[in-house]
C-alpha cells in the first residue's frame, strides 16, 4: 500500500458538500478535475444524497471517508452491523480479537470495533485497504490492516472469532449468490478458518435459501434472517468447530430504522404447513423476513392461522391478532377476477396470481387507493379471486 496517500479533511468535504447540495453527482464526475481529491469528494456527496439513512452514524463522524457507491452495494447499513458485532461478541470474551477476513467498506469493522473488539482487517483492493487505516485512524482504533487476498493470510496467530463477507462479484465480475461462487468461497476455506478461531460468522446474500445454507454448513449453530423496515438484507450464519447435536437455532429478526429490533421469531422447522381455507373475516400477509426464514407455519401455529393457498402464502383468520409479524386486512367481499368495477381505486397486492400488479392495475383502469385493497390471490383447490380489503395494521 501506498501509505504515503492522503485524504481530504473532514473540513473539505463539509465545504465541498454544501458547496454541491443539490448537484447530480455524475456530471461532477465529467468535468475535468478543479479540485484535488475531487472523486474522493463526490463519493462522500453521493453517500449523503443517496444512503445518509444508511450510514448516518459514521456520515456523522468528521474525517470518515466512505468508498465509491459500486462498492457500497453489498456494505451493511450501520444498524445490521451493530447487531451483528452485539451477536457475535456476546459468546466471546471481552475485547475479543477478531479477523475481518473481507474489510470491504469498513461498516462492520467499525461495529465490531465500536463494541470493543480489537481488529485485524485483510483486504485485497488497495484503494478500500488505504481507507481502512485513514478510517482507522479517524476513529482513534488500532485496527492492523493488511492488503492481501483472505486466502493468502497467513494464519499464524487465534483470534477469538473470524468475521466473513465473501464478494458476491466472480473472478469475471458477474454477480453471484451461491456461497460456493462467492469471493473467498466460505465452504473451501473453512476448515483453514476453524484452525484459527472457535466461531466462525459469515453473511451471505438475501438470495440465498435458508435451507441451502443450512445444507452447505452443516456447523452453523445460528442463522439469521435479517431485515431492516421488512426488507430482507442478508442471511447471518454463525459457524463454531466444534460438531454439535442440537439444530441450528433459525431466527427471522426485523429491525427499525434505528437499529432497535421490531421483532425476533425463533423459527420451529418442525411445524407443520398449516391448513388450509377460503378466506375468512381477516387476512394476514407475513413479512418479508418470514417468508425469507419459512417461518409462515411457526407464526401461523403460534396464532392459530388457516392458510389460503401454499403458493399465496396469505393466512386467515375470524380473528384478529395484531400483534402479527407482517401486515393484516379486512376482507370486505369477494370478486371474480375483473368483472366487476372498483370506482374507489384500490392497491394491488399479488399473492399466487399469475397475472402481475400493473397489469391488473391498467387492465381494471385502477387509480391508486392507499385505504382499499385488491388482494389477487387463490385459495383451497386453486380458486383464483379478487379480495376487496382494508389495512389494519402498519
Amino acid at each position: 500500500m501506498d501509505a504515503s496517500l492522503t485524504f481530504p479533511s473532514p473540513r473539505d468535504v463539509e465545504r465541498f458538500c454544501i458547496d454541491h447540495n443539490g448537484h447530480e453527482p455524475f456530471r461532477l464526475r465529467l468535468k475535468r478535475p478543479k479540485i484535488d481529491f475531487q472523486d474522493i469528494l463526490t463519493d462522500q456527496l453521493v453517500v449523503r444524497q443517496e444512503m445518509s439513512e444508511r450510514f448516518k452514524r459514521l456520515i456523522d463522524t468528521p474525517g470518515y471517508l466512505f468508498p465509491s457507491k459500486s462498492y457500497l452495494a453489498q456494505a451493511s447499513s450501520c444498524q445490521t452491523a451493530l447487531w451483528k458485532a452485539d451477536k457475535l461478541l456476546a459468546y466471546l470474551r471481552p475485547k475479543p480479537s477478531i479477523w475481518d477476513a473481507t474489510g470491504g467498506s469498513g461498516v462492520d469493522s467499525w461495529a465490531f470495533e465500536h463494541l470493543g473488539a480489537r481488529l485485524i482487517v485483510t483486504e485485497v483492493d488497495p484503494h478500500l485497504a488505504l481507507l481502512h487505516t485513514h478510517n482507522s485512524q479517524v476513529l482513534g482504533s488500532q485496527r492492523a490492516v493488511y492488503q492481501i487476498r483472505a486466502e493468502d493470510f497467513d494464519l499464524d496467530q487465534s483470534f477469538a472469532a473470524i468475521y466473513v463477507d465473501p464478494s458476491r462479484l466472480d473472478h469475471r465480475g458477474q454477480r453471484v449468490y451461491h456461497p460456493a461462487d462467492s469471493l473467498p468461497n466460505p465452504l473451501t476455506e473453512l476448515p483453514k478458518w476453524f484452525g484459527a478461531a472457535p466461531w466462525v460468522m459469515i453473511k451471505l446474500s438475501p438470495m440465498v435459501d435458508s435451507a441451502e445454507a443450512l445444507r452447505c454448513f452443516p456447523s452453523c449453530r445460528f442463522v439469521w434472517t435479517l431485515s431492516v423496515k421488512r426488507e430482507v438484507k442478508e442471511l447471518l450464519l454463525l459457524c463454531h468447530a466444534e460438531s454439535s447435536s442440537a439444530a441450528p437455532e433459525h431466527w427471522a429478526v426485523d429491525l427499525l430504522g434505528n437499529g432497535a429490533e421490531r421483532y425476533a421469531w425463533k423459527i420451529d422447522s418442525a411445524c407443520h404447513a398449516p391448513s388450509l381455507s377460503a378466506p375468512k373475516r381477516y387476512v394476514y400477509d407475513a413479512d418479508a423476513s418470514i417468508i425469507a426464514a419459512r417461518g409462515v407455519p411457526t407464526v401461523a401455529a403460534h396464532f392459530h392461522l388457516e392458510q389460503l393457498h401454499p403458493e399465496a402464502r396469505l393466512l386467515t383468520s375470524d380473528h384478529f391478532y395484531p400483534e402479527f409479524p407482517g401486515r393484516i386486512f379486512e376482507l370486505e367481499s369477494i370478486h371474480t377476477p375483473f368483472e366487476d368495477a372498483w370506482p374507489d381505486g384500490a392497491s394491488v397486492v399479488v399473492r399466487g396470481f399469475p397475472e402481475k400488479a400493473e397489469m391488473i392495475r391498467k387492465r381494471m383502469r385502477l387509480k391508486e387507493n392507499a385505504e382499499h385493497y385488491l388482494l389477487a390471490t387463490c385459495w383451497l383447490d386453486g380458486q383464483r379471486g379478487f379480495l376487496r380489503a382494508r389495512r389494519k395494521s402498519a
